[in-house]
């Protein structure tokens, strides 16, 4: 709750018209939202179930990167960020089995932080295992 407060008073502050916040887990909007409605989607520091018993619920599994590609655009950014070593190669792995799904450039720096990133207070805590990475895809 605390965090739904916090981001609706941002949003206040600085008088956003184009935010939408949902408490709850985000596989719920994706499976509402119309198909190739979204140009850019970012999943930042989800949490990494990082016990090999738990990795079913991480968020990215093949059906949730199956429910991202029907409701990006073509040509839509993915970025995904985290900061435990396993799940960015879990992730690479998942999302690149999806043929929808590319490197948006093979040849990046996966720790370099990128230009329009913004730090999220998960990213300032530092619980990984691993500098941050970021993974940016494109929608085929």
């Amino acid at each position: 709750m605390n965090g739904v407060a916090s981001a609706v008073r941002h949003v206040e502050e600085q008088a956003l018209k184009n935010v939408r916040i949902h408490e709850g887990d985000a596989r719920d909007v994706v499976d509402w939202l119309p198909d190739a409605c979204l140009d850019r989607a970012f999943i930042m520091f989800p949490d990494p179930w990082h016990k090999a018993r738990h990795n079913k619920r991480r968020l990215i599994q093949p059906e949730f990167v199956r429910e991202l590609a029907r409701v990006m655009k073509p040509g839509a950014a993915l970025r995904f960020a985290t900061d435990w070593a396993d799940y960015a190669e879990w992730t690479t792995e998942r999302v690149l089995a999806d043929p929808n799904f590319r490197f948006a450039d093979d040849a990046a720096d996966r720790n370099a932080i990128p230009a329009d990133h913004v730090t999220t207070r998960y990213e300032e805590k530092k619980l990984g295992d691993c500098a941050p990475v970021f993974l940016d895809f494109v929608r085929a």
